[in-house]
């Protein structure tokens, strides 16, 4: 994944966009080789949750750590996220509920 930043930040939020578009509300997105996200990143990623539950969706965040894991510590904005340690945990959350995780 590299970097969630200024530069990277509008091609995921045309892709996640596009899937919203097409009615895929539930999302899970692996943050485990981000290396950097700035405060772009965290705006995208809380509009999409937004954008989510808009559409009684959801977003997801697998394997936080580093930068992005103390962003949200700072911000306090790690409650405002679902977040699992891996995909498998997260992909079993989400069964767990009843919810299929891919529609």
């Amino acid at each position: 994944m590299g970097d969630l930043d200024k530069l990277s930040v509008p091609r995921l939020d045309e892709e996640l966009t596009e899937l919203l578009d097409r009615g895929r509300v539930c999302l899970i997105i692996d943050a485990t080789d981000l290396d950097f996200c700035d405060s772009t990143g965290i705006w995208m990623l809380l509009a999409t949750l937004r954008r989510a539950y808009e559409r009684n969706g959801w977003l997801r965040l697998v394997g936080v750590h580093g930068f992005l894991g103390r962003l949200l510590e700072l911000t306090r904005l790690r409650e405002a996220f679902p977040i699992d340690p891996d995909l498998g945990q997260s992909v079993r959350m989400v069964s767990d509920q009843g919810i299929s995780a891919f529609h």
